[in-house]
């Protein structure tokens, strides 16, 4: 005659199952938390540690000090001589006057003048430490760059008048040797747009050479006004399929313009071929 297991025994036997799992070792980040913990929790007892609320309270204190700029909020050295950088909020010097930045000619020459009479130049960024604002200078050297600044207006104008026509003029140039069959309506435009002063588009780039200028340069232009680009952008296609979409496109006129095979008015008849279904 069998037995009936008891409610006891089947919960001893569950118990003994339990016993039995497999235990997962720990993960190397649980290891080095539970280490970090017992250590807290050892200083904790020595004494050793001050309670979170009082550290917030000093760490307040300290930072509503007056004139205490915010450990956060670091000037970058300068490494200029004759040059510290400031904030903004700091004190300034006595008889020095803020030189916003934004004009070259008088920035340059107080900074410059500064320095040749043996005193410090102060560079002044905002609250952050990021961006820098202007100058503290003194105020006489102020006063004699703005005197000088007037005075040579009409002369730095007409100035940078020639040198404006002089890189426009040499642009011209280049683009016309490097494309010879180039419309010259197209020619005027990629001079308007992309050699441009104070446009920042590759024209005026320093870090190009001449040759990669006028290419991509002209490149963007045929993209833009004679391809599908603009219609396939509208389409929904992203910039980089729309690119490639026109990419032997813009290729074969490039290339015709250049005085290569490709005969410029059949890669211009080619753009009417191009269907964009919405």
């Amino acid at each position: 005659m069998s037995r009936t297991p008891t409610k006891a025994s089947r919960s001893r036997a569950a118990r003994r199952r339990r016993g039995k799992r497999k235990i997962t070792p720990r993960s190397p980040l649980s290891i080095l938390a539970q280490t970090r913990k017992n250590s807290v929790l050892k200083k904790r007892d020595r004494g050793d540690v001050v309670s979170s609320s009082s550290s917030k309270t000093k760490l307040t204190e300290r930072r509503s000090e007056p004139g205490r700029p915010s450990r956060l909020n670091l000037l970058p050295l300068s490494t200029e001589p004759r040059e510290k950088n400031c904030f903004r909020r700091d004190a300034s010097p006595a008889n020095y006057q803020f030189v916003p930045k934004g004009d070259i000619y008088i920035t340059r020459n107080c900074r410059k003048l500064t320095k040749e009479s043996g005193r410090i130049v102060y560079v002044v960024y905002d609250d952050r430490g990021k961006i820098i604002l202007g100058l503290r200078v003194p105020a006489d050297i102020h006063a004699a760059v703005i005197r000088s600044a007037a005075e040579t207006a009409d002369s730095r104008a007409q100035a940078v008048q020639l040198r404006d026509e002089k890189d426009s003029a040499q642009a011209r140039q280049l683009l016309r040797s490097k494309f010879p069959l180039m419309p010259e309506e197209s020619l005027d435009t990629i001079l308007e747009h992309a050699f441009l002063k104070g446009s920042g588009r590759v024209g005026r780039t320093s870090r190009l050479s001449d040759e990669d200028k006028a290419k991509l340069a002209v490149d963007a232009h045929i993209r833009h006004t004679h391809t599908s680009y603009e219609a396939l952008l509208k389409s929904g296609k992203t910039r980089c399929e729309a690119r490639q979409a026109s990419k032997e496109m813009v290729h074969a006129i490039r290339t015709a313009w250049a005085g290569g095979n490709v005969q410029p008015t059949d890669c211009l008849t080619m753009r009417d071929r191009v269907i964009v279904i919405d």
